[in-house]
């Protein structure tokens, strides 16, 4: 039965019906090179000129794997259109079995973008701050391990510093939390722009951030980077017409002396974060001075 109704179908049908699926559909071509079939804007159109630069010579090795050894395939690649559009596809290749004694090889593929940008975007939720875009305290754990792992290995030094925007809730008390949300927002974007390229700064929650800087070779290179930091808050910002100015307390630690893990360097630079507000803020202090 299965086979009367195939052949009561000529080609054109399933050529039809192929060119109206909403996935892509390639066939290899005697060089082995994937050839559209569908839909009609691709028809005689390569994969291989789709495929974004980054992910093409996976998807060779993959095809090439599949036509010598008959093994499917699954990859997710970013394509480019040829209006410049990025598209996500998650494309299989897989053997066909023509005729007997012979088997031939296709590649279809269907569009993700949707899934991919919802999955970016819930990635976004888990290890990006919502207010400023900096990463949070989830990532900043996640690359300080990275980070100390690179230390070990080439005897780096690791350097923490907690930052603390000196009376930030006088600011929301007196011109309300919509114009400290835009002064938290604006500083997070200044502190990005005084740290070194390696390094890393989050958001830990309210006025609170830290920088991860990374291959410390002297004491130095952390006091320099405080004093930037510390000289660009200064700045005034203006903010929904109010001229405001902030200063910031700073605490430094520093890996290995102060500690061999995040939570611990985390807790040594805020307690001398705390030592500087004491000491009557707009401060910098390491973990091991006096005062702190």
């Amino acid at each position: 039965m299965e086979n009367r109704l195939q052949d009561s179908f000529p080609d054109r049908v399933y050529r039809a019906v192929a060119q109206q699926s909403p996935d892509w559909l390639w066939i290899f071509d005697d060089a082995g090179t994937p050839i559209g079939i569908s839909p009609k804007q691709w028809a005689g159109q390569s994969l291989y000129r789709l495929v974004h630069d980054e992910n093409l010579e996976a998807l060779k090795q993959a095809c090439r794997v599949l036509l010598r050894e008959r093994q499917p395939f699954l990859l997710m690649l970013q394509a480019v259109m040829p209006d410049g559009a990025r598209l996500w596809l998650e494309v299989r290749g897989f053997p066909v079995h023509v005729e007997e004694g012979h088997v031939a090889a296709a590649v279809s593929a269907r569009d993700i973008t949707p899934y991919k940008q919802q999955e970016e975007r819930l990635t976004r939720l888990a290890y990006y701050d919502a207010l400023t875009g900096l990463p949070n305290r989830r990532l900043f754990q996640d690359r300080f391990m990275q980070a100390m792992h690179i230390a070990k290995r080439y005897h780096h030094k690791l350097g923490i510093l907690y930052i603390d925007l000196d009376d930030f809730k006088r600011i929301n008390d007196k011109y309300g939390h919509s114009v400290g949300d835009e002064l938290l927002t604006a500083a997070a974007s200044r502190l990005s722009h005084s740290i070194r390229d390696p390094d890393t700064v989050c958001r830990m929650g309210g006025d609170e951030f830290v920088v991860l800087v990374q291959q410390v070779d002297q004491t130095d290179d952390m006091i320099k980077i405080g004093r930037r930091i510390s000289e660009a808050l200064r700045q005034p910002f203006d903010i929904g017409g109010h001229h405001i100015r902030i200063s910031s307390s700073i605490g430094a630690a520093l890996y290995p002396q102060d500690g061999y893990d995040g939570e611990t360097l985390l807790q040594c630079a805020d307690n001398a974060m705390y030592a500087s507000k004491q000491l009557g803020k707009n401060q910098f202090r390491f973990f091991t001075d006096p005062e702190a």
